[in-house]
């Protein structure tokens, strides 16, 4: 008897990428604002707060997106289609397209291609 392998995990978007996208975004802010408080306020004293206010506003404006590269990457997706079996390329973030060979809607999930019900 020949037992069932699971599948591989497929890489999809999930509800934690919220979570993410707002954490490096309330980040971002904190440090700006936080370098821009820190520049205008000790900054004009002395050479301190501009050391640590500018690097603070860089990494503020920086950070966000470097913590969401992960969510701007693109799959590539080239398979059959499920319809008349010619190959369409196309990338994850693709919703929905028409097969230029046969003309059906097509939907994309999971990084799969599927014929569309129409009902």
């Amino acid at each position: 008897m020949e037992a069932k392998r699971p599948e591989a995990a497929k890489p999809s978007r999930t509800f934690d990428e919220a979570y993410g996208f707002s954490f490096a975004i309330g980040l971002g802010l904190l440090l700006f604002i936080g370098g821009l408080a820190i520049s205008l306020t000790i900054g004009q004293e002395s050479s301190f707060g501009l050391v640590f206010g500018i690097p603070m506003l860089v990494a503020g404006l920086v950070l966000p997106l470097f913590m969401m590269r992960g969510v701007f990457a693109r799959n590539e997706i080239a398979a059959p289609c499920p319809a008349c079996g010619q190959e369409i390329k196309t990338t994850d973030a693709t919703m929905q397209l028409d097969c230029p060979h046969c003309a059906k809607t097509i939907s994309v999930r999971d990084m799969k291609l599927y014929v569309r019900d129409e009902g």
